[in-house]
């Protein structure tokens, strides 16, 4: 006979895994990806067999856990129909910056010429780029684009790309394509390799910047809402699983090589998982409290008056506050915060508008 401590500590993991459904959904299935495809996929001969099928699988559950964490923010953005939350900068680096990892992962992957330039400045060894490393880049170079459209379709407030940000990219653009017709200019003397360098680090440049001014966002605001956890945590495992890859497979080679001679991806790891971290300690520890708080306001915030004539640009951060409280779903899984549950007839999902008899809108 069970004692009333044991039946409240079950209770209180059927909860648990209640509340988590999803997340723990996803974590059984990129488990079951990821080792499936790395067994099926064909072998490395160069390393033995075990090391083979450990690195390979590491490999494809990087692949999967950073592919998937692309889609709750994309999906929180498309339910609310609001980015509120989410920095401008951040998701325009992002673009940039996987549309130049996937130019450079094609590009050693496929090309035989780029290939043979990595033996002949490596010591004859061959480079650490997988099947696992294109698809990433590609699919994330996808996803982060349709993320950006959505920053320029929804609502997004008072929130705008900075002026710092825009000539960021845009000397990142012009420098890239001035290096790529020198090299057709002359392949010899600005060899295709070199070109592919500055893209990587224009990556790894990229992967440090970009995540600053979310960490600023949700200083300023003093709240993670609008910035989607399930995100992190996802990131978080890719981040984990890529150096893993990586380290096992100079260790078992003997060759450092794999990693400096593919800086981009040992970098990415690292500095992905040093800033989930901090996203963490800012989602579960230092803002917890105060996103309890504004969730608990959002049945309010749902009857808050805007005036029908007042300009997006002349919005303050309080009103975003107010525009993303407004927009908070009954969902639990979506930011991982207990959200109030609401009677099926206050849902807000979607925010709608009706013109009062005093002229103001009412949301």
């Amino acid at each position: 006979m069970s004692s009333p401590k044991m039946r409240q500590d079950r209770q209180k993991i059927v909860a648990f895994m209640q509340t988590m459904k999803v997340e723990l959904i996803t974590a059984f299935a990129i488990l079951v990806l990821g080792i499936g495809v790395g067994l099926a996929v064909p072998e490395d001969q160069s390393m033995p067999h075990l090391f083979n099928r450990i690195i390979t699988i590491s490999g494809w559950l990087y692949f999967f856990s950073w592919s998937v964490s692309f889609y709750p923010q994309f999906f929180l953005n498309l339910r609310k129909k609001s980015v509120v939350g989410l920095s401008l900068d951040y998701a325009s680096l992002n673009v940039m910056g996987f549309i130049c990892y996937s130019i450079f992962n094609i590009a050693f992957f496929f090309d035989p010429g780029v290939q043979e330039q990595y033996r002949l400045t490596h010591n004859g060894h061959s480079n650490a780029v997988h099947l696992n490393d294109v698809f990433f880049a590609v699919h994330a170079a996808l996803l982060a684009s349709l993320t950006l459209v959505q920053c320029f379709v929804y609502e997004r407030g008072t929130q705008k790309v900075s002026r710092l940000c825009a000539a960021a990219i845009g000397f990142t653009v012009t420098a890239s394509c001035v290096s790529f017709l020198l090299v057709l200019f002359d392949n010899r003397k600005f060899p295709l390799l070199t070109s592919l360098y500055w893209l990587s680090w224009v990556k790894m440049g990229v992967t440090f910047f970009k995540y600053m001014p979310q960490v600023w966002l949700n200083y300023k605001r003093q709240s993670t809402l609008g910035w989607n956890i399930n995100q992190v945590l996802l990131d978080f495992s890719g981040g984990v699983f890529s150096l893993f890859q990586l380290c096992m497979e100079a260790f078992v080679k003997a060759d450092m090589s794999a990693i400096s001679g593919d800086p981009v991806k040992f970098g990415l790891g690292l500095v992905t998982v040093i800033f989930d971290l901090m996203f963490m300690v800012q989602h579960y520890s230092l803002y917890r409290v105060n996103n309890a708080k504004l969730l608990e306001e959002a049945p309010k915030a749902r009857y808050t008056m805007v005036s029908p004539t007042q300009s997006v640009s002349r919005r303050t951060s309080q009103q975003d506050e107010q525009l993303l409280l407004a927009s908070a779903t009954t969902s639990v899984s979506d930011e991982g915060i207990s959200r109030p549950q609401l009677p099926a007839s206050s849902s807000m999902d979607v925010v709608s508008t009706r013109q009062s008899s005093d002229g103001r809108h009412e949301v």
